[in-house]
């Protein structure tokens, strides 16, 4: 008995999950590993009833398993520890650890929920009183309340995504007691995390997922971290970079130097050449967006400087406004709600940044601002009904054009993209990229951070890792590939042994 899959299917803009099959026995601990956007988190999504399949069956402990909702997710004995925390600030820690089954039949019985809370509390060596307010609380003792309300029912399938994302090791082998006596007692476990060590000394066995497909199992016993990385990668010859591709790149244009902000565990230097395109790789939360946040002026530096360097010129990048006047332009991550300006015209997303060109003592001037837009349209191809047409009306790849069109007509000297392609189709995606070469041959500086490391490959020059809010290695273009990059992006996960 235990769990099986066979043939699960998942699609949203592009599919997640290919006719993945996977088994998980009762009483195993089994680990699954992949890049971002392998799958791993839809998968325990679709197991915990928070999305449905496209299609597929899963079946467990014999019996076919219909999880619509959490709800019937509960009631089939399925517990999920999610990357998102899911606790009310303004409830106490019993109450958050005991909500999906609080005690008492005519009212609440708080001598029971806190005998309860403190059981959990002493297995997870967490020392903390039931009635904590969870608000006050700092993010690992939040993460350990959490995989205590989890471990809170009688599960026959736990669920963990990144559960020990913001835990020390202490803490982490603290969970994996737990969860090797819950394993003991019957429950089958299915664990999604970074930490390759944690994954090979925990678990019995291993899925290795890439794009939404199992391209590897065996038992732990017979992996190492390395073999994981490698079949992680699946170096592929077709994205492989020409050594050609570009010429020299030109002299340095952004210089950061020992930058900190209040989420990176170490400062971080680096320096940015005009006709280049430098790539920021990395896990998800390992301060890719916090460094592009910070050198746009929209996160605090608690130290460091910010430098763009114009000949023997040199502006000190302390904000939003100066980065802009300056001739900076951010694409940010989230094009929805931060890039464009919903509601509002093509003509009015693409001249925002830069009202001077299309103006006349102060006046706009419509024929220059429509012949402005029309130029650009067909430069970068956008595929709409005129200037006119609202933007939320175009595809997600023909926005994200409006936005770097946006810069383009600003004619900003440095450019940082902030997952530039996600979301968008194939064909957008190569445009995109035909753009950004051609903008870096230019002379154009651009700063790119993508959570698709073969992106990264073909596209840039030189790659800088970031680990855990660590700049941990930059890599010229002779240097990297898949394996390298990964190897780095995972080399502060993989610092300490877990027993």
């Amino acid at each position: 008995m235990g769990l099986q899959i066979s043939n699960l299917c998942k699609d949203y803009a592009t599919p997640v999950l290919r006719n993945l099959d996977l088994q998980v026995t009762a009483g195993e601990i089994h680990g699954v590993v992949g890049e971002n956007g392998a799958g791993k988190s839809t998968l325990l999504k679709i197991l915990s009833g928070l999305t449905l399949p496209g299609a597929g069956t899963v079946v467990l402990d014999g019996e076919p398993l219909l999880t619509k909702n959490p709800q019937a997710a509960h009631r089939a004995g399925i517990s999920l520890c999610s990357q998102e925390l899911s606790l009310i600030d303004n409830l106490n820690v019993a109450e958050n650890i005991g909500l999906r089954a609080l005690p008492g039949r005519l009212g609440l019985d708080k001598a029971l929920l806190a005998t309860r809370c403190r059981s959990l509390l002493s297995e997870l060596q967490l020392d903390l009183l039931p009635g904590t307010m969870v608000g006050s609380l700092n993010l690992a003792e939040r993460q350990m309340v959490e995989l205590a309300k989890t471990l809170n029912v009688q599960a026959r399938l736990l669920l963990l995504d990144e559960p020990t994302s913001a835990l020390n090791d202490q803490q982490a082998q603290a969970l994996h007691r737990v969860l090797r006596e819950r394993a003991k007692s019957g429950a089958s476990v299915l664990y999604v995390s970074h930490r390759l060590n944690d994954v090979l000394n925990l678990c019995d066995y291993v899925w290795v997922l890439r794009d939404g497909e199992v391209v590897h199992h065996a038992p732990s016993g017979q992996l190492t971290t390395a073999e994981l990385i490698r079949h992680m990668s699946g170096a592929d010859a077709l994205t492989q970079r020409r050594k050609d591709e570009s010429g020299r790149p030109g002299p340095i244009h952004l210089s950061v130097r020992n930058l900190l902000t209040e989420k990176m565990q170490q400062p971080v230097s680096l320096d940015c050449h005009r006709g280049e395109i430098f790539g920021l790789a990395g896990l998800m939360g390992a301060g890719r967006t916090e460094l592009l946040d910070a050198i746009y002026g929209l996160v605090p530096h608690s130290s460091g400087s910010v430098v763009l360097c114009r000949g023997e010129e040199r502006i000190a990048l302390s904000s939003v406004n100066a980065a802009i006047r300056s001739g900076v332009g951010m694409v940010p991550e989230n094009r929805a709600s931060h890039g464009i300006f919903a509601g509002l015209a093509v003509a009015f997303n693409t001249t925002i940044a830069e009202l001077g060109r299309i103006a006349t003592r102060h006046l706009l001037k419509p024929r220059r601002e429509k012949a402005a837009v029309e130029k650009l349209i067909q430069r970068l191809n956008i595929k709409s009904e005129g200037v006119d047409q609202p933007i939320e009306a175009l595809s997600g790849g023909n926005q994200q054009k409006v936005i770097l069109a946006r810069w383009l007509h600003r004619e900003c000297s440095l450019l940082l993209l902030d997952e530039p392609t996600r979301g968008v189709d194939v064909a957008a995606k190569l445009a995109i990229h035909d753009l950004l070469r051609e903008l870096r041959d230019q002379g154009l500086c651009v700063v790119i951070a993508s959570s698709e490391l073969q992106e990264l490959l073909t596209l840039c020059d030189r790659i800088a890792v970031m680990s855990s809010g660590q700049l941990v290695r930059t890599f010229d273009r002779d240097e990297f590939n898949q394996d390298t990059i990964l190897a780095a992006a995972f080399s502060t996960h993989n610092s300490a042994q877990v027993a």
